[in-house]
């Protein structure tokens, strides 16, 4: 048997140590964002909030420099052009250094001007200058740091990019229980929690031994306009497709802060949108497994293999994004009871209407990979603007109102568009596929599943009632839901060949083991 190269296994290696660094990551937040409610109060935890929202907003003056970089690196790595990688990284420096002097600036002058644009409370403006600032400083090494990363994408090193993550994800877990034990103030933690978001900068400059030149050649400051040309050509049209989706995402709780009733509701809005990433970092993980044969199937123009791909892979998705979207929508009053206590069970509502627009999104991943595999995403860039300039505006209308609901109604209005422009132009237009197919053969059959499980399940629980303790519940709510769900897969979703497949690995498994 032929063994895998060495560029597959570090290819692998770096997807399953990125899929577990995010999981990890993801349970470290669900984990400690609770704990530091309770310790600092919901209003001063909504200026965490608004302090990582302004962050991650601000990523947009990456200007697309990102992917076009790994893209050009990464085909000068194959080639041994290591002159090219020089000038291209000293270039990139200069760059990025450019814009975290920028972005230090705009974090200064949102450190004295704060008041004026949030909603805060004069108890909460020197915490939040002193925040500010802090961000400013830490905000240009964390930009030349993309040089790095960059650097060893190309190289192939994403396993030890992941692991220098999960590294300062768990140095953040870490400063979190020290603050809450140690009784630090809410600046010691934020500053303790932005020097571990820096621990991966050595750690990868290190790495950098692994090419044939000298880390100085690498990283010390050199501009050439002709490299850097070539690669802001290509950057500016993946810029363009970014804007409006980044500007859509991030900007919602920067809005909520400014209209809401108060910057408690950004707590709210962290909150949820944590248990929602649970779900959301599954979407991730499914384009970056889909992409490379979505991009190799799209490049072969076999109309046949391009639509067995489709139908397949949503099916699969939609069936296992529903289970757990389901179960989560289930569970959810329990869950946040135990979570972060009865004073959040009004957020349920939201929460699991921000499910079911997850779910919305993410059954389409597979079209969705294979619209970024064709190339033609002129039209996306359009959709996406027209989504996010109808979006925005809901929020602002409805933020003094409904609060947190106004960025999670805002965000369904924007997958809405964004869907329907999908169904209506992208795969008939593009794809020369049929949009209904794809919905009654791959979708629907997986909703019907999800819904009469949780109908099933939700009344049998309001019939029979399952006990006071919500844990009791949950497992009782959760067994009785999987059961509905498994009958409804096994009547009319799976397959006769499929089963029988199932049936083969299933019988192969006991007689490994027994």
């Amino acid at each position: 048997m032929k063994r895998p190269s060495p560029t597959a296994k570090r290819i692998f290696s770096g997807s399953a140590w990125g899929i577990f660094a995010k999981i990890l990551d993801a349970g470290a937040k669900f984990v400690t964002i609770p704990l530091l409610v309770g310790f600092y109060g919901k209003g001063d935890y909504g200026l965490i909030a608004l302090a990582f929202s302004l962050n991650a907003y601000l990523r947009l003056m990456d200007l697309g420099m990102n992917v076009g970089s790994v893209k050009f690196l990464s085909q000068w790595e194959a080639k041994g052009d290591w002159d090219s990688i020089s000038k291209a990284s000293r270039s990139g420096v200069i760059f990025y250094g450019l814009i975290g002097l920028v972005n230090a600036a705009v974090f200064l002058f949102m450190a004295f001007n704060g008041s004026y644009f949030f909603k805060l409370s004069p108890e909460q403006i020197p915490t939040y200058r002193t925040m500010m600032i802090i961000l400013s400083f830490s905000t240009i090494p964390n930009w030349l740091s993309n040089v790095v990363v960059q650097l060893l994408s190309a190289k192939d090193e994403l396993a030890h990019v992941n692991r220098s993550f999960l590294a300062s994800s768990l140095v953040n877990f870490g400063v979190a229980l020290a603050a809450i034990y140690f009784e630090w103030s809410l600046p010691v933690y934020f500053l303790g929690y932005t020097l571990a978001t820096l621990l991966p900068v050595p750690l990868n400059i290190l790495r950098l031994r692994t090419f044939p030149i000298r880390v100085s050649h690498l990283l010390l400051p050199k501009w050439d306009a002709a490299i850097f040309k070539e690669i802001i050509g290509y950057s500016a049209a993946i810029f363009l497709m970014g804007i409006f989706q980044l500007t859509a995402n991030e900007l919602r709780p920067i809005l909520l802060a400014r209209y809401a009733s108060s910057i408690d509701v950004l707590t709210d809005y962290r909150v949820i949108q944590t248990i929602a990433m649970l779900v959301i970092s599954f979407g991730s993980i499914f384009l970056q497994v889909l992409l490379p044969s979505a991009s190799k199937i799209y490049g072969e123009g076999n109309q046949e293999k391009i639509e067995r791909m489709v139908l397949e892979a949503t099916r699969y998705i939609s069936l296992f994004l529903c289970f757990v979207v389901f179960i989560l929508i289930l569970n959810s009053s329990d869950l946040l009871g135990l979570y972060m206590g009865p004073d959040y069970l009004y957020l349920a509502p939201w929460l699991n209407l921000w499910l079911l627009t997850v779910l919305l999104n993410m059954h389409n991943t597979p079209v969705a990979s294979l619209v970024l595999s064709s190339g033609k995403t002129k039209a996306l860039i359009y959709s996406s603007a027209i989504s996010c300039l109808v979006s925005l505006p809901i929020t602002v209308m409805l933020a003094p109102t409904v609060n947190v609901g106004a960025a999670v109604l805002g965000y369904l209005v924007y997958m809405a568009i964004q869907i329907g422009f999908f169904y209506a132009y992208y795969i008939p237009k593009v794809l020369n596929l049929h949009s209904w197919k794809i919905l009654t053969t791959s979708f629907f059959p997986a909703l019907s599943a999800g819904l009469l499980a949780f109908g099933g399940a939700y009344a049998l629980q309001y019939w029979l009632g399952f006990g006071d303790s919500p844990w009791l519940s949950m497992t009782l709510q959760s067994a009785v839901f999987s059961l509905i769900f498994l009958f409804c897969l096994l009547l009319w979703v799976i397959r006769r060949e499929e089963k029988l497949l199932l049936s083969s690995y299933l019988k192969r498994l006991v007689q490994r083991y027994s």
